[in-house]
């Protein structure tokens, strides 16, 4: 019995002893995606078509300015400027113009599999905050008194209003050549702040379209991404190439 219990006792701490030898031989795999990728800058195309197309009763002019992070997270910040001048058919004319801008982060739901380089390619889900204020004008507006029988012309001008929303952002952007990308993506828009009862409110929400409670909006890209070289010391996604492993074997096959 106590040459067994010996026996046991001595094979915990083999056991224990080619463990921690192991863990202290095993090297880390190295994180070989940098944090900071590069910047992106893009306009959307769809929005000047659909601009033009409108004839000028709605116009929205929009870029924005995406960060690389591990390949994985791309915070975004996009700026526009829009508007509208309609004239509806019993002649009520709305008009205004206003910046906009949104500020959110998308995701990249492609994953590279182990010892592989992460594809140019995105499938990005994200989320966006957006916000305008703008001045808009309302004009010839006809309202009749049913008692008296009599109508007026009323217009509404310097008129103020400040918009807030949030989009949920589902799309796909695509390396044509070299750190030049297109993609689309499409999204659903929800007013955060409603307007209040009584007071003429717009027709036209510049950066998030018509004044409902809920909306979506199509946009199409074009970018030009600035990568930014690494550090000399630094491990890069270049390691995975077959030509550089092949180049390590080598050096290190003995005399």
């Amino acid at each position: 019995m106590q040459k067994i219990f010996v026996f046991i006792s001595s094979l915990i701490v083999c056991m224990f002893s080619v463990g921690s030898y192991a863990q202290k031989i095993k090297k880390p795999e190295p994180d070989l995606i940098p944090v900071f990728n590069g910047i992106t800058i893009q306009g959307d195309i769809a929005l000047v078509v659909s601009s033009l197309v409108s004839g000028g009763e709605t116009f929205t002019y929009e870029a924005s300015t995406q960060v690389d992070l591990k390949h994985k997270f791309f915070p975004i910040l996009e700026i526009g400027y829009g508007g509208a001048n309609k004239t509806s058919n019993n002649a009520i004319n709305f008009k205004n113009s206003g910046l906009f801008e949104r500020i959110g982060i998308d995701i990249n739901l492609l994953s590279p599999k182990k010892d592989e380089k992460p594809t140019s390619n995105l499938f990005l889900a994200g989320i966006r905050l957006g916000m305008s204020g703008f001045p808009y004008s309302i004009s010839n507006v006809i309202v009749t008194d049913d008692y008296w029988g009599k109508t007026q012309t009323l217009n509404y001008s310097n008129q103020t209003a400040t918009k807030i929303w949030y989009e949920l952002v589902l799309g796909v952007r695509v390396e044509v050549t070299r750190n030049i990308f297109m993609g689309w993506s499409v999204r659903t828009r929800t007013l955060i702040n409603q307007d209040v009862t009584g007071v003429v409110a717009p027709w036209y929400i510049p950066g998030y379209g018509n004044n409902a409670e809920n909306n979506w909006g199509f946009n199409y890209v074009l970018g030009y991404k600035f990568q930014i070289l690494p550090k000399k010391n630094t491990l890069t996604i270049m390691q995975f190439d077959s030509i550089n492993y092949q180049n390590k074997t080598t050096n290190n096959k003995p005399n």
